[in-house]
């Protein structure tokens, strides 16, 4: 398992096995970048205004809401950090001396440490431990593990809740509903004629698909969607793969729900899933959990992965997983802007994490025919792409068809427009297809304030003209 959990009986055992991390070598184990004069810039160069420039009464307040728990990056010391662009700048031996400096300090236990990139869970007694840990010259950050609730389960936009039965009709037809009109509007059946997702593996981290939704569990590969696998996954913390929130249904009958001819079919009909619960909800509220579900994501082979939870934090453990990932293997990330609601008080023009990463496609949505914006769904320069925003999708039961909004509803539509792509052009690089769609979209070459390149186009995308 990527994660060890470490009781209090082994705890010395653990400190004094300092060869015994499991932390592995090869190419993506790059010490030598430390000292080949290469530039790597600090934490905060590379993205301000995170925990790590908290004071530490500051920082104390939050790790107090995360009951002590927090995750602490290690570096070798005299280095910027210890993972930068999926390299791992701290051998075998530094992660060992790193930790024993970080646990020889009064106050603080070992939670579990990371056997992929340099990065151990403890606990904190109190203010004192925080301080003291953060002044060693092993450690690169120090991050709460726990984020208290940040954002607001909307059922009617996008979050938990099983969301409004649809009125129009059940599969895309060509009879003028609104539906069938927000499709063609961006080409997606044109490009159902050229691809069908055949071939390619979409990950969807999301809260799980529900065990009464049919689609998923008895007529996957039904009808025209023969041929592809689906594997149901959790993160150690989840009890059940399956959704009790409704929000990975959804998502996942936009992306990929059988043409079975009895309720929704997806946009990628034909491709493979992996379904990753890794919460209850949409809001990244455990750190750890969020960086597990990412490795798990790519150890299953995905290729385009969708991620619609969200969080107004910038998380380094996480945003170091992504990154890893996004530099050793071909998948591109799409990630969620943002919705939040009207008058909330968190500001739309923000694009939260982790979208706003440069390694992430940011997708948000916007309104059908007149295009915009609309409030409560984020936007802004981190965006890249745009879909229609409210399409119908699979509900909890088989037959039921419901309303899905937001930019969650959004970043699955680009998931399965991405995977129509890759599927007919299946020799291109990820920065190649993440370049069609961009060339493809409404707005490029020019790049729109709020919506980036723009609304999306299936059939462009997926013949390149």
């Amino acid at each position: 398992m990527p994660i060890r959990r470490i009781t209090p009986s082994v705890l010395a055992l653990a400190v004094l096995a300092a060869c015994s991390d499991g932390t592995p070598s090869g190419p993506d184990l790059d010490p030598s970048l430390a000292s080949a004069g290469q530039q790597i810039p600090s934490r905060q160069e590379q993205h301000p205004g995170t925990f790590i420039e908290k004071s530490d009464a500051e920082l104390w307040t939050h790790v107090q809401a995360s009951g002590g728990r927090v995750a602490v990056g290690l570096r070798v010391p005299g280095v910027a950090r210890g993972v930068w662009r999926g390299k791992i700048l701290v051998d075998r031996n530094q992660k060992s001396q790193g930790r024993a400096a970080v646990l020889a300090q009064r106050g603080v236990q070992l939670l579990a440490e990371d056997d992929l990139l340099p990065v151990i869970e403890v606990r904190l007694a109190d203010q004192a431990a925080l301080g003291a840990i953060r002044k060693l010259p092993f450690v690169d950050y120090v991050e709460p593990v726990i984020i208290p609730q940040e954002l607001p389960q909307f059922a009617g936009i996008g979050g938990c809740g099983w969301g409004s039965t649809w009125t129009g009709d059940r599969q895309y037809t060509s009879t003028g509903d609104v539906y069938s009109q927000k499709f063609t509007a961006m080409g997606i059946p044109a490009a159902w004629s050229l691809s069908s997702g055949a071939g390619i593996k979409v990950g969807l981290i999301d809260s799980g698909i529900s065990s009464g939704q049919g689609q998923f569990v008895s007529t996957f590969t039904s009808g025209s969607s023969s041929g592809r696998t689906l594997s149901l996954q959790r993160i150690s913390s989840q009890a059940s793969v399956y959704d009790d929130c409704g929000h990975g249904t959804r998502m996942a009958g936009i992306i990929a729900a059988p043409w079975d001819g009895q309720s929704v079919g997806g946009i990628a009909y034909k491709s493979s899933l992996v379904s990753v619960r890794h919460a209850s909800g949409v809001a990244a509220v455990n750190s750890s959990d969020a960086k597990a579900s990412v490795r798990l994501a790519n150890q299953q082979g995905a290729q385009v992965i969708v991620m619609a939870w969200e969080s107004l934090n910038w998380l380094w453990q996480v945003s170091d997983e992504i990154e890893y990932w996004h530099y050793g293997r071909q998948v591109i990330f799409m990630g969620a802007a943002g919705t939040s609601g009207c008058w909330d008080g968190i500001l739309d023009s923000n694009v939260i994490f982790p979208a706003d990463m440069p390694e992430v496609v940011a997708v948000t949505g916007v309104t059908y025919p007149s295009g915009g914006v609309p409030c409560g769904i984020h936007h802004g320069s981190d965006v890249e792409l745009t879909s229609y925003l409210d399409v119908p999708s699979t509900g909890r039961y088989t037959g039921d068809v419901v309303g899905m909004g937001g930019s969650s509803n959004a970043t699955a539509v680009a998931g399965g427009i991405a995977a129509l792509v890759w599927s007919r052009n299946p020799t291109m690089t990820r920065d190649q297809v993440r370049a069609r769609l961009q060339q493809t979209a409404q707005y490029y070459p020019n790049r729109n304030s709020e919506e980036g390149y723009g609304l999306m186009n299936a059939v462009k995308a997926v013949r390149g003209y």
